[in-house]
């Protein structure tokens, strides 16, 4: 049977201007059969559409904060680091595959922007504001592979099919989060605090996006095992 071809969205490095990608979710992919590739950050949308084409799904990775402005706001004073070229990257391509029902997984960022493109909005800042004020460690400072808090799995969705249980545990390293869904997706989970956690597009093949970072669990956690197998059998 033939890999699919897996097109992940690169970070970008200011200082010493190089474009990388995690070595976890390179891994991840590898572990369940498909073979990852990095996307490039500065070519112009046709060439990222070339690119895009020879990919069988989609991995939105995570990173910086997306601009404000990418949902009609001015950015706060808590609001993170934006990287403008990413922000136009990932919706050069995100526009170029939508349509095309290629399956679509985010992570922590890449959830975010996948409601961000579809219309929603984003918390620039939870801490600032969230209400009531946060309780959850939602930026832990505990290690990568270490559980902190349950993601509520809502019956019926995307993340249920893939995880039939009511509840996970899951890491957590995000600072921003989604407000409002995006008309087209519904919420897949959400934290104990009702934030968001988990989203899916009900009329798409796998279009699934995931606050946590299953990418640092799917070894010893098979709950996140399950993310990325079927995501790769979808691209199958």
């Amino acid at each position: 049977m033939k890999k699919p071809i897996i097109g992940l969205t690169p970070q970008y490095d200011y200082e010493k201007n190089r474009i990388w990608v995690g070595p976890n979710y390179l891994e991840a992919i590898y572990a369940f059969g498909g073979i990852p590739i990095m996307l490039p950050l500065h070519t112009d949308k046709e060439s990222l559409k070339t690119a895009a084409s020879v990919c069988d799904g989609f991995l939105f990775t995570g990173g910086p904060d997306i601009s404000p402005f990418r949902y009609q706001e001015e950015a706060i004073a808590q609001c993170g680091v934006v990287v403008p070229e990413r922000d136009k990257m990932e919706e050069d391509l995100f526009s170029g595959i939508i349509d095309t029902d290629k399956p679509v997984l985010g992570i922590c960022r890449g959830m975010q922007i996948m409601n961000v493109f579809l219309g929603g909005n984003l918390y620039q800042d939870l801490s600032a504001q969230f209400s009531p004020p946060v309780q959850l460690a939602h930026s832990q400072t505990s290690g990568n592979s270490v559980l902190s808090h349950y993601v509520i799995i809502e019956n019926g969705s995307l993340l249920h099919y893939i995880n039939p249980k009511e509840y996970i545990q899951v890491n957590s390293f995000h600072h921003q989060a989604i407000k409002d869904l995006a008309p087209c997706l519904k919420s897949a989970g959400k934290a104990t605090d009702s934030l968001i956690e988990a989203i899916y597009h009900p009329g798409k093949k796998f279009f699934l996006g995931v606050q946590w970072h299953p990418e640092h669990l799917f070894k010893t956690n098979e709950d996140a095992a399950n993310l990325f197998k079927e995501f790769i059998n979808a691209c199958n």
